[in-house]
Formats: C-alpha cells, sequence, structure tokens
C-alpha cells in the first residue's frame, strides 16, 4: 500500500523555488505562478518584434522540455485547495502558467527518458496530481521539436480521447475539443502557445499530424485489439484500471512500440493496472498528494494501532472525514487492495500478520524415496512403514513447530489439506498441514511446476510422516476440475489413502457425508467455507503465520459474477479458476476439515488378565478369529 511503512518516514512539505535555473540552456525562469506569468507576457512582448529572440527561445525550447514547459505551456484547473486543506472554486485563475513542481520536474524528465530510451513506465498516483497532462506536455513537445515520431493515445472510451466533430478551422485558435479530453488537453496547450512556435498542422479528431516534421498523434478507445494494427514511438494509456480490456490491450501493443507508457489511480487488486502494477515487472514512478505542495501543508506522520506509519495533512484529514474508505484508498491513497472489493478485511489480516507471521524454524523435503515404486505405497501407508520416506534439511515445505525425533509430536492429531494447479508455473499448488488440537498451521509447501500425479505421491508421504494420535491426519483437497480429479485418482485408487475427506451435502439439515473424495466446491460452499476462514482470522479459531499466505488473503475479491477469489483470476474464465492452486484455499481447507476429524485416539492401558471383562474379551476375539478360519469359501467348492 502506497501509505503505509512500517518504518517511519521521513516527510517535509514541499518546499517551492522562487526561481529555477534551467541546467540545459542556463536561463533563470520565476517559478511563482504570478511573476511567472509577467515574466513570459514581459518576453513575449520582446521576442514579437525581434526573431532572432524567437530563434532563440525556439532553440532553448527544443533542447530543453523543462525549460518549454515553464515558459510556454498554459494548464487548466478547475479547483484549488486553500490553507485549512479545503478545495474550493478557482475561478477567475483557471487558466494558468505550467509551472512545475519538483516532482513534476522528474516527472517530465523520466516520461522524455522513457521515450528516448524505448522503455515502458507506469505512473501510479493519486487523484489531481497532473499526471496526465505531465503525459500531454511531453508529447506536446515532441510533436514541435521531434522528427518522424508517432504517438498514440488510449483511453477508457472514445469521447475521453477526442469529441471534435468534423475537421477544425484556424486551429489551434478556432473550434477545439474539451480539455477533459486527452486530445482537448493537447489542443488546450496548443491553442495557448506563441505564433511563432506553431507549424502548419493538420488537425481532424482522433489526429494530429505536423505536416513539417512529419510528427503526429493519433488517438483510440480502449478494445481487446488497441494499437495493434501499427508500430508507435510510444503508447499511452491512461486511467488504465478503467479499461476492461486492459490485459488485452497489454498483451496487444507488446510488439507495437518500445514505449508503454501506463498512467492511473487503482480501481481494485483484480484490474491488469493493478496486476501489472504490482508484478516488478514495469518500471513504477509513484506521483502521490503529499508531492502537492497545497494538500501537503502541515504535512506529519501518525502511527496506528498496527504499528504503522501514515502520512497525513490537514488536508488528508478533511478527506478522511468527507470521503468513504473505499474513495480514499482510490482517489488519495493509490490503495491497490484498500480500492478493490475485498473478501477479508484488511485491518483484520494486517493485525492478524503482526500477532502471528514469523520466520520459519526450519525446511523441509519429505518424499517417497525414489526407488519405491507406486504399487508398494499402498502397503506402506498400511504398515505405517516410514523407512521409505526420504527426508531432507533443504526442501519447499516450511515448518513453523519444532520436531521430537525428527516428527511433528505424535501426541496431537492433525489435517493436511491441498489445493492443486495444473502445475505449469501458472499458480501454486500448496499443501498445509494444521494441528487440529492448538488449531494452528504449522507447515506449508508451495510450488507451482510439480503436476498433481507427483503432488499426490509427496502428499501421502508427508501424511505419513506427519502421523499423529490417529497415526495418520485426514488429508483433505478441492477436487474440482482436472487437477483436482488427476490428484483425487492417485490418492485414492492407487495409493489407497484411508483418511480421506468425503464430500457432506451443505445446506441441508444433517450434512450427511457422502461417498465422493474430496471437498467439491460449487459458489455458495465456497462462500460459506472462506466465510468460516474469515470469521477464524477475526475471532479466533485459526493461527497462520505465513505471511505470504496472509498477503494472498489481502487479494481475495468479489467477482462481478457473484465467485469469490484472487484478484489475478478477475479476468479469467471459471474453468481456468478451477485450475488455480494458492493458500488460502488450502488455509480454508483446513477449517473445514476441522470439522470433519474425530477425537483422538487414546491408547489405553491393557485390561487386568484375571478381570472377567478381560476374559470375555478374549473370548470374543478367538470366537470372531474362529468363525472367519471356518467360514466356507464357496469359489473351491466343487
Amino acid at each position: 500500500m502506497a501509505n503505509e511503512w512500517s518504518v517511519k518516514p521521513a516527510v517535509n512539505e514541499v518546499e517551492l523555488l522562487r526561481e529555477w535555473k534551467c541546467p540545459v540552456t542556463g536561463l533563470v525562469i520565476p517559478k511563482d505562478p504570478e511573476a511567472n506569468l509577467a515574466w513570459r507576457a514581459k518576453v513575449l512582448e520582446m521576442a514579437a518584434e525581434d526573431t532572432d529572440l524567437q530563434q532563440d527561445l525556439y532553440t532553448a525550447c527544443s533542447q530543453s522540455l523543462l525549460f518549454f514547459v515553464n515558459f510556454a505551456v498554459f494548464t487548466l484547473r478547475v479547483f484549488q485547495t486553500d490553507e485549512e486543506g479545503k478545495s474550493k472554486q478557482a475561478g477567475d485563475r483557471a487558466h494558468i502558467p505550467f509551472v512545475t513542481w519538483p516532482i513534476q520536474d522528474k516527472h517530465l524528465l523520466r516520461i522524455e527518458d522513457a521515450i528516448d530510451n524505448g522503455e515502458d513506465l507506469l505512473t501510479d498516483k493519486s487523484r489531481d496530481m497532473g499526471a496526465t497532462w505531465d503525459h500531454i506536455a511531453v508529447y506536446a513537445h515532441r510533436f514541435l521539436f521531434r522528427d518522424a515520431e508517432s504517438h498514440l493515445m488510449i483511453s477508457r472510451k472514445e469521447d475521453a480521447v477526442d469529441i471534435l466533430d468534423g475537421i477544425p478551422k484556424n486551429y489551434p485558435h478556432g473550434s477545439v475539443a474539451d480539455p477533459g479530453t486527452l486530445f482537448g488537453k493537447l489542443d488546450y496547450i496548443m491553442s495557448r502557445l506563441p505564433e511563432w512556435m506553431l507549424p502548419p498542422m493538420n488537425r481532424k479528431k482522433m489526429h494530429l499530424v505536423n505536416t513539417l516534421n512529419q510528427c503526429r498523434v493519433d488517438g483510440e478507445s480502449a478494445n481487446a485489439t488497441a494499437g495493434s494494427s501499427d508500430r508507435r514511438t510510444s503508447i499511452f494509456m491512461d486511467e488504465m484500471a478503467k479499461m476492461k480490456e486492459g490485459e488485452s490491450i497489454k498483451r496487444s501493443t507488446k510488439d507495437v512500440t518500445a514505449t508503454r507508457l501506463v498512467c492511473s489511480t487503482p480501481n481494485g487488486p483484480g484490474t491488469a493496472y493493478s496486476k501489472w502494477r504490482l508484478s516488478g515487472t514495469i518500471p513504477v514512478f509513484i506521483l502521490m498528494w503529499w508531492e502537492h505542495p497545497e494538500k501537503s501543508r502541515g504535512l506529519y506522520v501518525q502511527e496506528d494501532e498496527l504499528g504503522r506509519w501514515r502520512i497525513r495533512s490537514p488536508w488528508y484529514d478533511l478527506q478522511c472525514g468527507i470521503r468513504s474508505p473505499k474513495e480514499v484508498a482510490i482517489e488519495i491513497d493509490a490503495d491497490h487492495v484498500g480500492s478493490g472489493d475485498t473478501f477479508f478485511e484488511a485491518t483484520i489480516i494486517e493485525e492478524h500478520r503482526l500477532l502471528y507471521a514469523r520466520e520459519t524454524y526450519r525446511t523441509l523435503y519429505v518424499n517417497w524415496k525414489k526407488t519405491v515404486p507406486d504399487s508398494e505405497i499402498a502397503r506402506a501407508l498400511e504398515k505405517r512403514d516410514l523407512t521409505l520416506i526420504q527426508r531432507g534439511g533443504s526442501g519447499s515445505m516450511r515448518l513453523w513447530a519444532s520436531l521430537v525425533q525428527g516428527r511433528l509430536d505424535q501426541t496431537k492429531s492433525y489435517t493436511v489439506s491441498v489445493d492443486i494447479s495444473k502445475g505449469q508455473g501458472a499458480s501454486n499448488s500448496v499443501i498445509a498441514v494444521a494441528c487440529n488440537e492448538t488449531r494452528e498451521k504449522i507447515a506449508e509447501f508451495a510450488d507451482a511446476t510439480i503436476p498433481p500425479y507427483e503432488l499426490a505421491r509427496m502428499a501421502t508421504a508427508i501424511c505419513l510422516w506427519v502421523g499423529g494420535s490417529n497415526r495418520l491426519p485426514l488429508l483433505i483437497w478441492e477436487n474440482n476440475g482436472d487437477p483436482g480429479f488427476d490428484f483425487g485418482r492417485q490418492v485414492s485408487e492407487t495409493y489407497q489413502y484411508p483418511r480421506m475427506y468425503y464430500d457432506r451435502a451443505v445446506g441441508t439439515i444433517a450434512q450427511k457425508r457422502g461417498k465422493r473424495y474430496g471437498w467439491r466446491s460449487n459458489p455458495e460452499k465456497k462462500a460459506g467455507a472462506l466465510g468460516m476462514l474469515r470469521r477464524a482470522y477475526a475471532h479466533g479459531g485459526f493461527v497462520n503465520h505465513s505471511s505470504e499466505a496472509l498477503t494472498e488473503a489481502l487479494m481475495y475479491v468479489h467477482y462481478d459474477t457473484g465467485g469469490i477469489g484472487p484478484s489475478e483470476m478477475v479476468e479469467e474464465s471459471e474453468s481456468a479458476r478451477k485450475c488455480h492452486g494458492d493458500r488460502v484455499i488450502a488455509d480454508m481447507l483446513c477449517i473445514v476439515g476441522f470439522g470433519d476429524t474425530p477425537k483422538s485416539q487414546k491408547r489405553g492401558k491393557p485390561g487386568n488378565p484375571r478381570s472377567i471383562g478381560f476374559r470375555l474379551q478374549q473370548w470374543k476375539r478367538r470366537r470372531t478369529e474362529a468363525k472367519k478360519r471356518n467360514k466356507f469359501d464357496f469359489r473351491k467348492a466343487g
């Protein structure tokens, strides 16, 4: 989350310079908006009758993006923030010179550098930080001063890109588009440049061409094939989090341009934008509200009840009082988790992490020895033959419990839960081990490359090693999709594991145990089981030491189709979701398994051999064995 730290951040109010010296041209520019406006008017008045000065200024603008913006570009401001943190109409101060803040200087140069060097750049931002204007200003600069470049702007719908009708007369001083659109912002900048800086241009809806240097800017609405029909110097995707076809656009533009400029506030963890932002595969520029000169007045930090430091200001405090928590998360905090319709309460999960998450005691490798064929595993499970188990000190299974003679505490009983993926690298297959008495997860295995049939072999080996007071733990898995069916066949038919979970008819009064092995999922059952896990986190009943599992829980969201699952699967089909494995489902199955596990089988002391009760038991046992020996075998008769 953008506004949370476990270490107290060092923050200061934004300090604005009175003057700024351009490092490229050496020219000095006033930074106060009113002083800057007066300075611009004076310089332009001098240049009106001096063609040499015009050429010098043109050259300075072409060489320095920041000089161009602070000297020639205007921006439109609808409202402003006063000293008490309240927003008010800009009024006669709506059209102001684009005098950049320190963070905007960095942002503008970072965008320019991304285009020059052919790399992607994602801008993660709070609302009202001028991020879109920054991108448009860079495009205006390249449109004027670069040769034969082609740029494309994409937004969620056509009316957000351009609403111009027909061909404008006397462009850019005639009819232009609404500055609320992308092309409208470009028109706005062009219409306020000095005449001697403007080239001959051709403008029509969704297009602007510099006929002098053959540089062009085009527009397109967000659709599955947006940007895929041409080659571009760069593509700008504005408010990508609101694009329904975001993932398709990301794929279709990959081979079209070397530079994709992505800009948005988050709209929940399941969007293509948030997945890309959090993937670590694209450079990210963070543009947050505390870099705003007006909103950062009175900036301070505050520690919450979970030990997290949050940056605040009088403006931020006021917004928290008049906006909903979700609106604050979306528009101000740029919170990719809190901005979505998450299933688990973030505060509860973070509190659980603070109380229980910890480093593992050790890692372990547990599996059958390679020399043990599948046909021998059923007998080994029946005889509890631990000599066929291979154990190593380093592996993918993590332990949060101490061992007694190389095993878990055998006076306790256990549940082993499994969530199965295809094993093709897209998602993890997960095995979780929980103690039934303490309701504590004490082991976790996660791997994205192990196929279901190999996972079944490993799971039975882990079950034999886990053991416990019931001799073997309950084994429960989600028996949905091909991976679940494949795993179930191996466990039940090939390995004949004796203590499997059998599905129950949830929603009936009796909820009788059925004949189908494995936990069979449907939307209602899954919502109910996940609700049990959520209540266990909120009210106790499950202790999870895995920080990774708790992080995955934070990313669980409500789907538009009514289901619940990881945000990364929002745009996937139902069949793809069934083949997805993760830690949250394994944890959920532990909770389900707790309710199906019998009490530990306590082995009592042998009775007194001289007592009548003991003699009666011995007589019954001998009579039963005799009946078995004397039973007539029809197969051998005749």
